[in-house]
């Protein structure tokens, strides 16, 4: 039975009912009557009371805890708030030709600074790379390959050029500290799927629970025990992960060495881009077209996984006119594009494409 929670009013009058019942003559109705001044004391703390107790009701069960309760009910299955991690990877440069450089060597890009974290020796080209992390945690410590650093301490490597290149790759794996719903989908996740030796939802929730994961798929290969997880990454667009990230999550997955099978990777999903025209939207203004496409792409990531061969996904039309007209204050529409259900294959996930708008 849920917890009812009756308002300051209710609580009031029934606490002046139960003065005239059992003590006859009282006149809760008088205003300066002393019998009225304690009904009010009495509901007051009687509505505090039963606000507390709701509250506490609604942390009994994972899916309303919150805050420190939500970490109680996940830790007691080994589920736990991830922390913030920091990016790294490689960035490439030039020195002095077959030199060692010492590990320390500190880089700047925007208001991150980055380490390099081994030792490297140039090449008879003078070509330089160097693996780095930065110093600091968080998203915001990613950078897409062919990004500039910037040597922090030119005059301490004078052979050393000013700026290194991110390579192709990029610096990947950072992430901000988990956010209290993707604890409670995890602590979910984990009741609903309990360990089984190997099973594809262990492989899902191993890697949704590196730093900056945000959904992940498992899937069996074509040779006995090859599984293969597909993952999506805060913060990257369309949350398709970049090269760096694939590495991350790789490395933490192989730390794990689920019992099923060692062939195990994981793959960054192929963005598909979703085009979407809308014809005689009313009311048509930037707030509702802005609400239909965040409204659009939250579709994408709680319906939709990636497809592959033998075991594709239809992306079902319906759903977008459905989370148009589920727009607060749209009022008609008709969708022009796209005309049917779209097939996913080969990893493809969706990804927002070009919103167009006609009259």
């Amino acid at each position: 039975m849920a917890w009812s929670i009756r308002s300051l009013d209710d609580a009031s009058a029934a606490i002046r009912g139960s003065f005239r019942r059992w003590l006859p003559g009282s006149d809760t109705a008088l205003k300066n009557n002393f019998v009225t001044v304690v009904a009010k004391v009495l509901a007051g703390i009687s509505h505090e009371f039963e606000l507390r107790m709701g509250y506490l009701a609604r942390q009994m069960f994972l899916t309303s805890a919150t805050g420190k309760f939500l970490e109680l009910h996940c830790s007691d299955v080994g589920i736990y708030r991830k922390k913030a991690s920091a990016a790294a990877g490689q960035a490439v440069g030039t020195a002095a030709a077959s030199t060692a450089y010492p590990e320390g060597i500190r880089f700047v890009s925007g208001n991150v600074t980055y380490v390099s974290t081994a030792a490297a020796t140039s090449g008879a080209d003078g070509s330089l790379t160097l693996a780095v992390i930065a110093e600091t945690k968080g998203s915001n410590t990613n950078r897409d390959g062919g990004g500039l650093l910037s040597l922090a301490d030119p005059g301490l490597y004078p052979d050393l050029s000013t700026t290194f290149e991110v390579d192709a790759d990029g610096l990947g794996g950072g992430a901000d500290i988990e956010t209290n719903d993707s604890l409670k989908a995890r602590g979910l996740q984990r009741k609903r799927n309990p360990p089984g030796a190997g099973k594809l939802s262990d492989y899902e929730r191993e890697v949704r629970a590196v730093s900056g994961v945000k959904q992940a798929w498992a899937f069996r290969g074509q040779n006995p025990g090859d599984v293969f997880v597909y993952f999506l990454f805060e913060n990257r667009p369309g949350y398709i992960p970049e090269a760096s990230d694939v590495t991350v999550v790789q490395a933490a997955i192989d730390a794990k060495r689920l019992i099923r099978s060692d062939a195990s990777e994981v793959v960054a999903p192929t963005a598909h881009p979703v085009d979407v025209t809308i014809s005689g939207l009313s009311p048509d203004n930037e707030e509702i077209r802005a609400a239909i496409e965040t409204a659009i792409a939250d579709i994408y990531l709680t319906k939709c996984r990636p497809g592959i061969a033998g075991n594709t996904f239809t992306l079902s039309r319906s759903w977008i006119g459905e989370a148009i007209s589920g727009v607060a204050g749209e009022e008609s529409h008709v969708l022009v594009a796209p005309a049917a259900n779209i097939v996913l294959t080969g990893g493809q996930f969706p990804t927002p494409g070009t919103y167009s708008y006609t009259a």
